[in-house]
């Protein structure tokens, strides 16, 4: 069995080590003190802790962009200027071997995990979509019923919050450590990444609406139905509005010659021109015929998301809130701000990883992130000697698989309609269900489950019938058949089953522990699918999307991890750690509780 997983076990708690920092600073041992303890021991005593901390997650943002791409970003300082990775990858510590010990690797999961330090077996954030066979809906990872959509949206039926999140965060933490007076604050395009991140008790939330191009939120953070003040005049500027029309190209300095060396030309499978924008540079942000109303245009507020607009966007609204909420100011309560970067997934999935897409928009990044630092390092007091910053993904990314095959490497697609055309064929024996997939009853539409990737969601009622009907013998015997025949898919790596996962008779390898992390026993699936190396699930319809992740492989596992700030040392680490490391690690300097559901370990290397 993989080490990394089962180091969860040796967990050491933020106030544990609080206490042992405290025995050390008494007279007798001070001077035996571990020297690599420092100013973070320092700290300790004098009860000092960062004034605001801020957490970026850069989504689909793979490890190997930071070593990769490196000449191309700005130096380390310029000046009194700070530049971007290159200064947090110098001034702070740089994980390179962090990855995630989950399954599936998806946008919801890769968050709550960021944040509770927690996996989806415990926390319940499985994957971005689930199916409740009880109530025969689908359930959206931030699906919450319990609200109130806030703010001008296009989908008003569409109500979200944290309501399936089944663990605090670093933030609902600190806020409970300090009698609700430190601020917290989330913002993403995508709304799953938001309240993930900063969890249930967040003062300012908000997300995205692509149907309006306006940050919304809920009234699970907006308790009085209306947005921040700062957040209504920000929309009311219209900022995206400003970019249709405009064309997305390189930077100057990113010729075809400069990127030679670090691309590989998309080649987009089929129709997967994202919204259309064009397949190759320059991409040009038009409005678009409406798909329900062809004799009308909307505005493409969908491929302003996928530009480095959206970005720059983002870090405006993120100092926006810095100076309104105060952020960081209160010398003696610390608070939280954290971001997700949602367009360098959407750019990851539209053109790869090895796109000239990819190198521009991460070039920019890392521009977008030094003016943020230089923002922070002029309106914090103490400037960034007062702020812990850290940068991590939520997962990676499969490079296109046309790519791969071009270069000689085995890689497939696996439609969805091969994987329940083998459940069709398994189940046909067992009586004739409904066993997924839709039955009209009535004149209503009832949905008995079906595969919601990585998951097969059995209908309960089928699995009785054919139990009592003498045609299987239990449930175990109904989802083996279907995992044998699923697994006959070329591109299928494996099929297991519930009642393997729960009897723990699964092989002793890395992928049954990402299963075994990943698997909630009462929202999780009756079958668990996990594809061969470099093969990707297709639905087989057209879309702006070429590639994915979602796999327990190391393109999609292996993510970097920066931090730097107060009470932590610089250097470059390959201690086998994991993005659930970066909770404890924040309560630890924060001096507050670890979260509810927190596995991970404090970053010991990162302490100075």
């Amino acid at each position: 069995m993989n080490s990394r997983p089962l180091s969860l076990c040796r967990r050491v708690s933020s106030a544990a080590l609080g206490l042992l920092l405290c025995l050390a600073v008494a007279p007798a041992q001070a001077q035996r003190a571990d020297s690599n303890v420092g100013e973070f021991a320092a700290n300790v005593r004098q009860s000092v802790r960062p004034r605001l901390t801020v957490v970026i997650s850069i989504d689909q943002f793979r490890a190997d962009y930071l070593r990769r791409l490196t000449p191309f970003f700005l130096p380390p300082t310029q000046g009194k200027q700070v530049g971007g990775f290159r200064y947090l990858m110098t001034a702070g510590s740089y994980f390179i071997d962090a990855r995630y010990a989950h399954f599936p690797t998806y946008t919801g999961p890769g968050h709550s995990i960021i944040m509770t330090g927690g996996y989806p077996y415990k926390t319940g954030i499985v994957s971005n979509d689930w199916f409740d066979p009880i109530t025969h809906k689908g359930i959206y990872c931030v699906d919450d019923d319990t609200v109130t959509t806030v703010g001008p949206t296009s989908a008003p039926k569409k109500t979200v919050g944290p309501k399936n999140l089944h663990s605090t965060t670093v933030g609902d933490e600190l806020k409970l450590a300090t009698g609700g007076a430190a601020r917290c604050v989330s913002i993403a395009l995508k709304d799953r990444a938001a309240i993930l991140l900063g969890g249930h008790t967040q003062d300012a939330c908000l997300w995205f609406d692509q149907g309006t191009g306006k940050w919304i939120s809920s009234t699970a953070y907006c308790k009085n139905g209306s947005l921040p003040d700062w957040a209504e005049r920000l929309n009311a500027e219209a900022i995206p509005d400003k970019t249709l029309g405009t064309t997305w190209q390189p930077l100057p300095e990113l010729t075809e010659q400069a990127m030679r060396n670090y691309v590989l030309a998309p080649d987009l499978p089929g129709s997967r021109e994202p919204y259309e924008m064009g397949v190759t540079f320059p991409h040009k942000i038009n409005e678009y015929l409406d798909a329900n109303d062809p004799t009308k245009k909307r505005k493409n507020y969908a491929g302003f998301t996928l530009t480095p607009d959206a970005n720059a966007f983002l870090f405006t609204t993120a100092e926006r809130a810095v100076l309104a909420e105060k952020l960081g100011q209160n010398g003696t309560t610390p608070d939280i701000l954290t971001l997700n970067l949602s367009t360098n997934d959407y750019v990851g999935h539209a053109f790869g990883p090895y796109s000239p897409e990819a190198l521009d928009l991460t070039v920019r990044t890392d521009r977008q992130i030094s003016e943020f630092l230089n923002f922070l390092d002029t309106h914090i007091p103490g400037g960034l000697r007062s702020v812990v910053f850290v940068v991590t993904a939520d997962h990676g990314v499969v490079p296109i698989v046309e790519n791969l095959q071009a270069q000689k490497i085995d890689a497939k697609r696996v439609l969805d309609s091969q994987i329940e055309a083998a459940i069709k064929r398994a189940t046909d024996p067992f009586g004739a269900g409904p066993w997924i997939g839709t039955k009209t009853i009535d004149g209503v539409e009832v949905k008995y489950g079906g595969y919601v990737e990585p998951y097969i969601y059995l209908n309960p009622d089928a699995i009785k019938q054919a139990i009592t009907d003498g045609k299987a013998a239990s449930r175990a015997q109904i989802e083996a058949a279907i995992a044998e025949e699923v697994a006959q898919i070329p591109g299928i790596y494996a099929c297991y089953t519930r009642s393997q996962i729960l009897d723990n008779r699964l092989p002793r390898t890395d992928i049954a522990q990402h299963i075994l992390n990943g698997f909630h026993p009462k929202i999780s699936g009756s079958l668990v699918v996990v594809t061969e190396m470099l093969a990707v699930t297709d639905s087989g319809r057209p879309g702006p999307y070429a590639t994915t992740h979602g796999t327990p492989y190391i393109y999609d596992t292996h993510v970097p991890i920066l931090i730097a700030g107060p009470g932590i040392r610089s250097g470059v680490w390959a201690d086998p750690v994991s993005p659930a490391d970066i909770a404890p690690t924040l309560c630890a300097l924060l001096g507050i509780e670890d979260p509810s559901a927190c596995d991970g370990t404090i970053l010991k290397s990162a302490l100075r």
